[in-house]
């Protein structure tokens, strides 16, 4: 009995470990919620222009600069559309979208966004 707890102790430990976050999201479906949603702020090409965004302090984030591609992880994507950006450290004027979304939409959103990411800035030489 101990050994096929060890055994099952280990299974679920490896796969806990093996196992990453898979955003499994549709960018053309995201596309839709994105412009409803999230342009104004963000900007119809995603840099952070929208005509509500104008008026925000910090700006949205810009999606194609260089300097936002190394954050912008699916997972992270994912977490700052469903609990808004004070659950990763950002603005709080980020609002969570969890109240508005389905999680699958969510999901779609963010593949969308992550279609606008920029290519990442080169790394810095020392």
């Amino acid at each position: 009995m101990k050994r096929l707890i060890t055994m099952v102790v280990a299974l679920i430990s490896g796969a806990a470990l093996a196992g990453g976050f898979e955003l499994k999201g549709d960018a053309a479906k995201g596309e839709t919620q994105y412009k409803a949603m999230c342009v104004a702020c963000h900007g119809e090409k995603g840099d952070g222009n929208g005509p509500a965004g104008a008026a925000l302090t910090p700006k949205p984030t810009n999606f194609t600069a260089p300097e936002s591609a190394a954050r912008l992880t699916d997972e992270y994507t994912y977490k700052v559309i469903k609990e808004g950006g004070a659950a990763v450290g950002k603005s709080p004027l980020m609002v969570s979208w969890a109240g508005s979304m389905k999680d699958d939409e969510l999901r779609n959103v963010a593949a969308y966004v992550l279609k606008l990411k920029g290519p990442a800035a080169p790394a810095k030489k020392k």
